[in-house]
Formats: C-alpha cells, sequence, structure tokens
C-alpha cells in the first residue's frame, strides 16, 4: 500500500450530500439517504477504526 492516497471533497448541499472522487467520480445523496448512512456509520464506528488500525503499515492514530 506504498503511496496510497485517496482524496475526495464533501459538500452539503441543498438537496443532500455530494462526495466527489479524486478520479472524478461522485456520489450523491439525499438527506434521508444521507441522514441514514450517517446511523450506519455511527454504529460501525469502532469496527471500522480496528480495520483501518489494522491495515496500516505504520503505527498511527485516526483521528476525526
Amino acid at each position: 500500500m506504498e503511496g496510497m492516497n485517496e482524496k475526495f471533497t464533501i459538500t452539503v448541499e441543498e438537496k443532500g450530500l455530494v462526495i466527489l472522487g479524486g478520479d472524478g467520480s461522485r456520489m450523491q445523496f439525499t438527506a434521508v439517504e444521507a441522514l441514514m448512512l450517517l446511523d450506519i456509520l455511527k454504529d460501525e464506528e469502532q469496527r471500522l477504526r480496528k480495520m483501518a488500525q489494522d491495515a496500516s503499515p505504520i503505527s498511527m492514530e485516526i483521528s476525526v
């Protein structure tokens, strides 16, 4: 995973949430869909943190 650098932009717009990938990809969510996604991510936060930590080749802490 050397040199891995993922860039994206998250924007809250009038109709909901848009995620733009560095490669030009686009994901768009309505406000309701974005809130459902947020709820799922909150429930899975500890598991996702552990997965990210285990996948990292170096010791690091991810903070938001």
